[in-house]
């Protein structure tokens, strides 16, 4: 199942990131992240709970993205924007994540 959006979408998206990361990261990177981590090396049906899938998929986008981020600038963020990048994944992608898996584990 792939995610299709259209500019507009995208422009809207990426303004609920956090501005020193819209500098550095598109939105379709962060959807590359997901659709590799949620396609290529999660199994959903493993979690009890849909709840439970989300978050972890989210936390293991966010941890790929702060480590590329590491990587380009040597530097940490703050809990203030993991949480900020949490929100936006749970927000723009939960709907997608929940589909997914329903449809891998129904």
């Amino acid at each position: 199942m792939k995610i299709i959006i259209t500019e507009e979408q995208e422009d809207l998206l990426m303004k609920g990131l956090p501005i020193s990361f819209r500098r550095r990261f598109n939105y379709n990177m962060i959807k590359s992240h997901l659709e590799f981590t949620v396609l290529e090396s999660v199994n959903p049906c493993e979690y009890e709970d849909v709840s439970y899938f989300i978050k972890d998929v989210s936390d293991m986008v966010i941890e790929d993205i702060l480590d590329d981020y590491y990587v380009e600038t040597n530097e940490t963020v703050d809990s203030e924007i993991k949480y900020e990048l949490y929100d936006f994944m749970v927000h723009h992608f939960g709907y997608y994540l929940r589909n997914f898996y329903k449809q891998q584990c129904a």
